[in-house]
């Protein structure tokens, strides 16, 4: 399918468009052509942006993602994006505030979802576990190890959790997260969140993970501003 020049009314369409341009329309690896990069900062730039409520401390862009680190797709742009904030820091230190909230397809903590997807099982425990990390300096551990370790149990994140960050009494730390967690739930059910991950860049909504080159571009977009 070609690129396609007019603006879309929504940016859903907009950036499907983009993310299905044929390699024939990349002049080189990693790059974007001249004329793909302006018809998405013209799309870009029209985009409706909402608040999130999340102090922006001093950066330029502030992403959200809401994630469940049982979500295969969740890993997977994870993987994508973290090389652009990598680089991001290193040339504009402070400028992106990347914030993660919860959003686990499981009901048990989750009181937007009916019942909790198959495969998802162990979501509520890793959210709490994740939280449990990052307050001890071990998030980046655990969450490796749960991207790593989809479709695991319950049981094996709580053993994870005591290895990986020394969490010794996981029932009463998951009690104190839970809150946590339900807050970005509620969050999420006002943004009326329907599939992870979903992102946002200063307020404007990805429906889907894009392309990196494209996911860049517009990071980059919004820094010139």
């Amino acid at each position: 399918m070609l690129l396609r020049t007019r603006i879309f009314a929504g940016l859903t369409l907009v950036l499907a468009a983009l993310a299905l341009a044929p390699l024939a329309r990349v002049v080189a690896q990693g790059t974007i052509s001249a004329e793909a990069q302006a018809n998405f900062a013209q799309a870009w730039a029209q985009q409706p942006r909402v608040d999130l409520g999340i102090p922006a401390a001093g950066a330029k862009v502030v992403v959200v993602k809401f994630n469940d680190y049982e979500c295969p797709s969740c890993r997977t742009s994870e993987q994508m994006y973290q090389p652009i904030f990598d680089r991001l820091a290193k040339s504009n230190p402070g400028a992106v505030k990347y914030v993660v909230k919860d959003w686990p397809w499981n009901s048990l903590c989750n009181f937007n979802t009916a019942s909790t997807i198959p495969g998802h099982e162990a979501s509520c425990n890793a959210s709490a576990a994740a939280r449990m990390a990052k307050a001890r300096g071990k998030g980046d551990e655990m969450i490796a190890w749960l991207f790593a370790n989809q479709g695991t149990t319950p049981a094996a994140v709580r053993d994870a959790a005591q290895r990986i960050a020394g969490v010794t009494n996981f029932d009463a730390e998951y009690a104190r997260v839970l809150p946590e967690i339900r807050r970005d739930v509620a969050d999420g059910g006002v943004l009326r969140i329907n599939s992870t991950p979903t992102y946002f860049i200063n307020g404007v909504r990805l429906g889907e993970p894009i392309r990196p080159e494209y996911f860049e571009l517009a990071l980059n977009l919004d820094l010139k501003k």
